[in-house]
């Protein structure tokens, strides 16, 4: 199988909501449809994020079995882009990544990472950074494979508004 990562159309809504709202669960916050709607067509018309998605296709002569993630959208990555005002420099910010369970394993959070990748140094960005999770074991170590290094010398801090 090999794995086509493009940008997000507006054929592609339905199933991008769908993998977003998956997204969500998976961080315990459950949003109706149609906010999840709003929320991502509003990022992307509003050109604040760039929404990727990965799609499997079989191989030459290929038969995918079933129940296979073949022939559907099976994850994507959205990304921020933004300023840093210390290296006076483009940067993007790789805030979600997302790819289906039957298509893990399949190479297709590894193409979308280096598709974000590409785009953040074809648009001028010097870095692409991200967060995960403490205990997300294989997600640090695809960034890690992929060239991402821990940050050493900053701690990151949040404050919630309660907005």
């Amino acid at each position: 199988m090999s794995v086509d990562v493009r940008p997000a159309t507006d054929d592609d809504v339905d199933a991008v909501v769908d993998l977003f709202r998956q997204y969500l669960r998976f961080y315990d916050q459950e949003v109706p449809a149609a906010e999840a709607r709003a929320y991502l067509t509003a990022r992307r018309d509003a050109g604040d994020s760039v929404l990727l998605v990965a799609e499997l296709r079989p191989e030459d002569g290929e038969t995918p079995s079933e129940g296979s993630a073949v022939g559907g959208l099976v994850g994507f990555a959205q990304s921020y882009p933004t300023w840093s005002s210390v290296s006076l420099s483009r940067s993007w910010v790789l805030n979600d990544l997302f790819v289906t369970p039957a298509a893990r394993g399949t190479g297709a959070a590894r193409a979308l990472v280096q598709d974000t990748c590409r785009r953040a140094k074809d648009a001028g960005a010097i870095r692409v950074s991200l967060a995960t999770a403490w205990d997300n074991v294989a997600a640090q170590g695809l960034y890690e494979s992929e060239g991402f290094v821990r940050d050493q010398h900053f701690h990151h801090y949040a404050f919630v508004t309660g907005a």
